[in-house]
């Protein structure tokens, strides 16, 4: 037990924790690592640790020392589980639009191709440049160009339509025009959901790496107010919900040899 008149006044140590016990020296910069940052840590043991902490710092705070920590806690846990939630909402969407996509160009782009070709076809005597101008590679180059290629050669087809409108049906001209600008919407909206999933993802590691902070000054404010106690430690973090039951306990650092005499 700390004694009076080995202590000054705010000095912060408290006159009820234990005296000194041997132990082994560590290396003192381990104290400043933060075990919660470990990649072996899944989201949802973070998440399951986390709540378990919030539980037990809020069920064992009788003199308020845990108030700050409690809310900074509630704070990052909250933060956490919005952006898991806007990225479980971002994937639906992306899959729908990614759907969507792949859909208008197996099902919408060659019959409305063969239609325009038809209407040129219709208009110009065989072996005529223009049908040539109009699809420089064919119909079939649409079933093995990539999606990012896809509107350059729809472009080609509506370029040529425009050109010789005079001559062609007006519901061809229509046609290629619409055809064109439909596959821009809908590709661009699926490029765009791509993006939206590297911005979700890099708040929710944001919002996980300051959760992981807070676990860390909670486990500061523990040894603070537990100094010289490890046995106190399980009244408010499990570590075992960090840990894969299959993975082994982390092993202690090696007592150092006796320094000769």
């Amino acid at each position: 037990m700390a004694r009076w008149g080995f202590a000054f006044f705010g000095s912060g140590v408290r006159f009820d924790s234990p005296d000194a016990h041997p132990t082994h020296m560590r290396r003192l910069t381990y104290y400043l690592e933060n075990p919660f940052d470990a990649p072996s840590i899944s989201l949802a043991e973070l998440l399951a640790f986390s709540t378990d902490n919030l539980q037990r710092m809020s069920a064992n705070n009788a003199g308020g020392e845990l108030t700050a920590r409690i809310t900074a806690t509630a704070s990052a846990l909250g933060l956490v589980q919005d952006h898991l939630t806007d990225d479980t909402g971002a994937l639906g969407i992306r899959k729908a639009r990614k759907q969507a996509k792949d859909d208008f160009r197996q099902n919408n782009i060659p019959g409305e191709v063969k239609r325009i070709e038809a209407g040129f076809i219709s208009a110009f005597p065989a072996g005529s440049p223009v049908i040539q101008e109009a699809l420089p590679h064919g119909r079939s180059v649409f079933n093995t160009c990539t999606d990012d290629t896809v509107e350059s050669h729809l472009e080609t087809l509506a370029n040529a339509a425009t050109t010789h409108s005079a001559s062609l049906a007006p519901a061809i001209v229509t046609l290629a025009g619409t055809l064109l600008t439909e596959w821009v919407a809908i590709y661009e909206a699926s490029e765009d959901s791509t993006g939206e999933k590297t911005t979700t993802q890099e708040s929710l590691r944001a919002a996980r790496e300051n959760l992981q902070l807070m676990l860390f000054l909670n486990l500061n404010k523990l040894g603070e107010m537990f100094p010289r106690q490890p046995e106190k430690l399980s009244l408010y973090m499990q570590e075992h919900l960090l840990r894969d039951p299959a993975s082994p306990e982390e092993p202690e650092e090696p007592e150092p040899p006796p320094v000769e005499p």
